[in-house]
Parts: structure tokens; C-alpha cells; sequence
């Protein structure tokens, strides 16, 4: 849908920041040549991608979300979370089976027999080890979710073993991510390493296991996956997909209507999806998501410096009826801190009542004007925004929504006292557990804490609730961040999906830790 949920990470140092830089700039064709500048004909299934996308498709480099649909089709990791289901379950993928030692530390993992690269290499323990090793060497965003791990021993070729440094209830659930480890072939990892970890040739080509293999790629403008004919799995009825990236809406839904585009993925406002209610060319449908939408508080703001303040901010947002207006379908109010459903309500719940005369005694900032900031890219962030600044406006209280660029708002903290007073912005986890959300929102070094906004001690209950597998421990830090009112929850936005009518297994093929992305295997023509 935007930009918004894209990743950004102040985690790790990225060493290979200046290389991964000159890739973006490349065109280049991948293992099959170039892709041609149409549609790929009856059997080629066309998506195209409303959203911009140059990061990429290597797995321990991208840490964008419209990437999944490249990364997520070519490679798969030792475990999973399940397609098709509202409640994030991890399952097997490339290991059968795994157990974890009574102190925490020490995962042993059974990998499936019989499994392939796309370049004909077997599948062993040597691959697991390769794979988290890379990891580290490229430190990359999601170099993070193997920060703990200390060693990968390799008993035999189907055994893996890895040890942490400390109990990590939420390490499972990194492996499962999107943006987890993906095992690569530890052969093109050796004969393409380079001086850059085979960055370079992970540019235009994958090295992964799953049931496509990426065969074409104009970086920023399309992409080929072909079904991969050693896939140990069931065998994808789409046999050729080609992902275009598109930022006119107007045009891709015409070609939709039209018959020569097969889905279209992502950025629709409600005005745009909800034309289509009805009708016999396009079948619309949402499927449910851990983004957020958030209204995060400038903590350098004059206008909000008391918490009281804040909290009055929010209690005045009538959050169920801004969406209705703003979203629609495509967003569903919530009242829990985390993302909708990753815990039980009684542990996050924000404890934020709406009150219709809350906003009477704010006042006006001295600037005059509230200032309230959005992706540029975002149509739900700029939706909210203007809805939440006319609202304002209304109570006497002038405010503006101002456009940032994707790039531009994970700055807006060195503006200080003279940036944005709020800012509207959507998140998605990196993984189905609290650690995964708490860490990158609410504390300075996670990379999305958009205003730099601190929470007393959080860093000492995050590090105790890591050691329990008592998803419980998290209530702790809830507490502590709400009482900051720095941050404020308000929606769950679904993903949206266009297709033409005959494309089925829609459902299947999305994931609840997964934006606009598609599963491409899941999906056949009816």
C-alpha cells in the first residue's frame, strides 16, 4: 500500500552500506537474460507492485517489504510462519523438526533430505551454517535476529546446531520472519563471494531453495521468477510470474480491468478499492495484517511537553471514525499498544477512552500551526493525516499534514523542537512476537522510533521479558510505554489485493507477518 511499513534498521553498522549502494544504481539481466518490457503472455501470471522498490532481492541485504515478493518465492529458512491464518504459527519449512535445550540456548534443527538449490546443490547442515555466518559478514538490517548466536555446529549432514549466548524466547520467531535467515547455496556463496559476499551476484540472481527461481531482473522496474523444476515441494501452477513496479495507480487499474495484468498489489486508497465493489472484471479482497498505524508525539514538541497534554491529544482522537472516513475496509480501529492480536488485549491494552471535549484546553503551538508529518508515498498515512488535521483545525486548533519522503521521515528526529509536532505512520513487525515490535519502536537504536522518543528503563524490562517464554512479561514494558504517551496505536490496516476473477487461492497465499506480498506458488487461474 506504501512506503510506510518499509524497513529501517540503527541497529547494526552496515559495512557494506557503499556497495550495496552502487547495486541500486545497476540494470542488469539476471541468469535468463532481460525481461521483456510486456506482459509474459497465458502463461505468465503479471502482478504488478504499486510502490517503489530498489533494494535488492538478496536476503540479508533487503529489509524492504515489497522485496518479500522476490524473497519469499526464491529462498525459505528453517521455519516458517503459516500461510492463510490470522494467528502467527510457525512451521516447518527446510527443517522437519527442532528441539530447544532446557536452558534456552541451544537449538538442534532437522533439516528435510532430499532438498536442492537452484544451482543443484544439496541442501545440508553446511548450508545452515554458511547462511548464519553471511549473515554476519554482510550486517546488513536484519543482521540483528543473529546477534545472540555464538556457534553453528554441523554433527552430520541433516543435523544443525546453534547455540545463543542468552535465553531468547523471541529466536524462533526471528528465524521465521520474512526477514529471517534464508539458507543460500553454500557454492554460489564460495565461487561468487568476491570481496562482497557474493552481494554483487545476489543482485540479479538467487541462490535459495524455493519453489521459484528469480530469472530475470531490471532492478526498480521488473522482475521474472520461474517455477523451479527440482522444488521439493508440491509443484506451483503458475509456472512463470513477472513482477512490474508501477506508481500510477489509474493505469495499472485499467490494465486490470482489461484483462492484461493478472493482480495488483498494494497502495490503493479507499476511494480506489472500494470503485471496484461489485464489479464482474476485478475481485477485491483484504486479508489481515500486524501493520499498525500510529500517531507518534515530537518529545521536543513545546506544544505537547506536559504527558497530560499528551494523553489529552490522544483521548481527543476519535480514531474509530477517523478511519471510517479516511480507510474503510482497509483499517480496523484497535486499542492494544502491539499489533492487533500478537497478544492478548489485557497485557497492551492503551488505556485511552475517547473524550469529544478532551482538545478544549491544548491551546495552539507557538508556531501557530500544528504540524503533523506522513510518508509522501503512504495513501493510508496521508489519508489519516489530513482527516486527523482537519479534525484539529475543526476544534480550533490549526494543523497541517506535511509530506516526507520515505527516505526523508526516518530523519525527522535531527529536526528537533523545529520539526513536526506528530507524525502518522505505519509499521509492520519484523517478526510475530512483542520483542520484534517493543524493540524497533520504542527505543532510539531500533530504527523506527521515528522522534527518538525515550522510555524510562525500557531497556532492562525488554532484556527480562527476552529471557521468559511467558509472552506475559511484556505487560511490564506495555505499562512503561504507555505511561510515556509518546505513542498511540490506532488501526490495524489490512492488506488489500486486486485480481481478475478467475486467480484463486488469494487467502492462501498471504501471510499475517507479510505486506502486499503474494505466495505465488499458493495461486492457480480457475
Amino acid at each position: 500500500m506504501s512506503t510506510s511499513p518499509t524497513r529501517r534498521r540503527t541497529r547494526t553498522a552496515s559495512a557494506a552500506a557503499a556497495v550495496v549502494a552502487g547495486l541500486l544504481a545497476l540494470t542488469a539481466c539476471g541468469q535468463s537474460g532481460t525481461v521483456s518490457s510486456t506482459g509474459g503472455g497465458d502463461d505468465t501470471f503479471v502482478a504488478v507492485m504499486l510502490t517503489g522498490y530498489t533494494t535488492p532481492p538478496d536476503p540479508d541485504v533487503n529489509y524492504d517489504g515489497p522485496g518479500l515478493n522476490i524473497i519469499e518465492n526464491t529462498y525459505e529458512g528453517l521455519v516458517a510462519y503459516q500461510d492463510g491464518v490470522e494467528t502467527p504459527t510457525i512451521v516447518p519449512e527446510l527443517a522437519e523438526e527442532w528441539t530447544v535445550s532446557e536452558d534456552g540456548l541451544t537449538y538442534t534443527f532437522t533439516l528435510r533430505d532430499g532438498v536442492t538449490f537452484h544451482d543443484g546443490t544439496a541442501l545440508t547442515s553446511e548450508a545452515v551454517a554458511a547462511s548464519f555466518e553471511r549473515r554476519t559478514q554482510v550486517d546488513s538490517g536484519p543482521a540483528y535476529m543473529v546477534g545472540d548466536v555464538v556457534s553453528v555446529e554441523t554433527p552430520d549432514d541433516l543435523t544443525a546446531v546453534v547455540t545463543l549466548a542468552a535465553p531468547n524466547a523471541a529466536f524462533l520467531d526471528y528465524l521465521a520472519s520474512p526477514f529471517g535467515v534464508k539458507l543460500i547455496s553454500p557454492t554460489v556463496l564460495a565461487d561468487e563471494a568476491g570481496d562482497d559476499f557474493a552481494q554483487t551476484y545476489l543482485t540479479t540472481h538467487d541462490a535459495g531453495t524455493g519453489p521459484y527461481e528469480l530469472t530475470g531482473a531490471e532492478t526498480g522496474e521488473r522482475y521474472t521468477l520461474t517455477a523451479y523444476d527440482g522444488y521439493w515441494g508440491d509443484a506451483p501452477e503458475l509456472t512463470s510470474v513477472e513482477l512490474q513496479i508501477a506508481e500510477n495507480a489509474s493505469s495499472a487499474q485499467l490494465q486490470l480491468e482489461r484483462g492484461e495484468i493478472d493482480a495488483i498489489l498494494g497502495n490503493l486508497n479507499k476511494t480506489s478499492f472500494e470503485s471496484f465493489a461489485g464489479s464482474e472484471d476485478v475481485t477485491t479482497s483484504t486479508f489481515a495484517n500486524f501493520t499498525t498505524q500510529m500517531v507518534y508525539v515530537n518529545p521536543q514538541s513545546s506544544w505537547l511537553a506536559d504527558v497530560a497534554d499528551r494523553e489529552a491529544l490522544f483521548a481527543g482522537i476519535d480514531k474509530e471514525s477517523i478511519i471510517d472516513e479516511a480507510m474503510g475496509s482497509l483499517e480496523v480501529p484497535t486499542d492494544q499498544l502491539f499489533p492487533q492480536g500478537m497478544v492478548d488485549a489485557s497485557i497492551d491494552d492503551q488505556g485511552i477512552t475517547y473524550d469529544a471535549g478532551a482538545w478544549d484546553a491544548l491551546g495552539t503551538p507557538e508556531s501557530g500551526t500544528v504540524r503533523i508529518a506522513y510518508a509522501g508515498s503512504s495513501a493510508d498515512g496521508k489519508a489519516v493525516a489530513e482527516e486527523l488535521g482537519s479534525r484539529l483545525s475543526t476544534a480550533g486548533i490549526p494543523a497541517e499534514a506535511v509530506a516526507y519522503s520515505a527516505g526523508t521521515i526516518y530523519g525527522i528526529a535531527d529536526e528537533g523542537a523545529a520539526g513536526p509536532d506528530l507524525a502518522v505512520f505505519s509499521v509492520f513487525p519484523d517478526a510475530g512476537h512483542p520483542d520484534a515490535w517493543a524493540s524497533i519502536i520504542y527505543t532510539p537504536a531500533g530504527g523506527l522510533d521515528l522522534f527518538g522518543a525515550e522510555v524510562p528503563g525500557l531497556t532492562d524490562l525488554l532484556d527480562t521479558a527476552r529471557a521468559s517464554e511467558d509472552v506475559s512479561a511484556y505487560a511490564a514494558a506495555a505499562d512503561a510505554i504507555n505511561a510515556t504517551r509518546y505513542w498511540y496505536s490506532i488501526g490495524s490496516l489490512n492488506t488489500t489485493l486486486l485480481t481478475t476473477p478467475e486467480v484463486t487461492g488469494t487467502q492462501e497465499a498471504q501471510n499475517v507477518l507479510e505486506y502486499d506480498v503474494l505466495h505465488f506458488a499458493a495461486l492457480g487461474r480457475g
